[in-house]
């Protein structure tokens, strides 16, 4: 009868710590990037009341060994680490993980890790999680280049900073000249450049016809600086054949680099009889001086900042952390996980690459709780309880009775 109280009393705390266990996940339904907990059970020690006997063919037949349990033992309580659905927030920092990662958050000299991508600007304009306040790792760009090979740290982006302007050094037109034009006559197109200290610049430039067939000449010129080239066309199709790059060497007066260097490619400038065409500025590398005037994170994980003067450019990535064995992580507490014993091989990168999953733009991801489920089990806990209190009481019981006997 020791042993019924005993495996009663064990039915009771195992699914004591199962109702727990649930009332937790319960209560985490809402809680941005929440993993359930599971719990299983195992049996606990049996008393051999009588060994087994294998059989002999001249003696008695086998027997099975005949044992008693001790009750039930909680064997683990798992971390399920499956996907939550995605929400949509619109928040320009949100991030959302879309299968298997984490963030990496600095705490001091420790590293943290969290599916939580509730993420925010602080005073030093670093970014961190909103719930703890902890750094967010990743790599910051060198000139819209993200190298990710080296060591993540802390992301910092100074809004209000400015910007220092690029002098441009290479520039691309294309368009049309008409090819019904008589010798002599020209055609006009401006293109703006910036010196180094952002300043715009534009640049003149002037298409003479020559009174050689499917030739011109193009002059640029900025200032009282210039340059010339002719053009050759291709008879048949009207592409260029020759005469392409022209570079052009421009004093300034402005206190920016001088002179300017930049090369003007025309490749794309064709010669065809079009009766209004025109060449344009295609693009060009320089950039004026501008105005950090915030951040975003982008698909993939990216971080783009947005300038003043509409310009967007990459200033760094976010980390992701995958392990080995997730399920071997640590809880923390405020949506944080550490590495564990058990948690197997760290591996950082950025995300959409290896074994890490992709990162989703302003959106979060929703707990994996189901709440449905989640009711049924509690009531299926609530009811081994009982059946455990109802196991103590019948032993209670009989204990009373024999008690009764001995009395009498």
């Amino acid at each position: 009868m020791n042993r019924s109280l005993y495996a009663g009393l064990s039915g009771t705390l195992a699914n004591q710590t199962y109702i727990d266990v649930l009332a937790n996940n319960v209560a985490n339904a809402n809680t941005t990037g929440y993993k359930e907990g599971r719990v299983t059970f195992q049996d606990a020690y049996y008393q051999t009341l009588r060994g087994g006997r294998g059989g002999d063919v001249a003696g008695p037949g086998g027997i099975d060994p005949a044992q008693v349990g001790s009750g039930v033992a909680v064997g683990q309580v798992q971390t399920v680490h499956t996907q939550g659905a995605l929400r949509y927030t619109g928040s320009p920092l949100d991030a959302a993980i879309e299968g298997p990662g984490m963030f990496v958050l600095q705490d001091r000299e420790r590293s943290l890790y969290t599916r939580d991508g509730s993420f925010s600007l602080d005073d030093t304009h670093t970014l961190v999680s909103s719930g703890s306040g902890l750094k967010v790792m990743g790599w910051l760009a060198q000139e819209g280049v993200v190298n990710t090979s080296g060591a993540p740290s802390a992301l910092v982006f100074p809004l209000g900073q400015v910007r220092a302007g690029v002098a441009t050094s290479n520039v691309t037109a294309r368009g049309n000249l008409d090819a019904s034009l008589l010798a002599g006559e020209t055609q006009h197109a401006t293109i703006s450049v910036y010196d180094s200290l952002g300043n715009l610049h534009e640049t003149v430039l002037t298409f003479t016809k020559s009174a050689t067939a499917n030739q011109w000449t193009c002059t640029a010129q900025l200032g009282a600086s210039s340059a010339s080239t002719n053009l050759t066309f291709d008879p048949d199709n009207g592409a260029l054949t020759a005469g392409s790059p022209l570079e052009l060497s421009a004093d300034l007066s402005t206190g920016a680099a001088s002179p300017l260097v930049f090369r003007i490619d025309l490749s794309e400038v064709t010669q065809l009889a079009e009766s209004g065409s025109s060449v344009r500025l295609v693009s060009q590398d320089g950039k004026p001086s501008a105005i950090l005037r915030g951040v975003s994170i982008i698909e993939g994980g990216d971080i783009q900042g947005e300038y003043s003067d509409g310009h967007v450019e990459v200033l760094g990535r976010l980390a992701v952390a995958n392990f080995g064995n997730v399920g071997g992580l640590v809880r923390a507490g405020n949506n944080l996980y550490q590495a564990g014993a058990n948690s197997g091989e760290l591996d950082i990168g950025a995300a959409g690459i290896a074994s890490r999953g992709q990162i989703r733009s302003r959106s979060l991801e929703n707990s994996n709780v189901d709440l449905t489920r989640s009711f049924v089990e509690i009531m299926t806990a609530q009811r081994g309880f009982q059946a455990s209190t109802r196991v103590i009481s019948a032993a209670n019981r009989l204990l009373d009775d024999l008690m009764q006997l001995q009395i009498s």
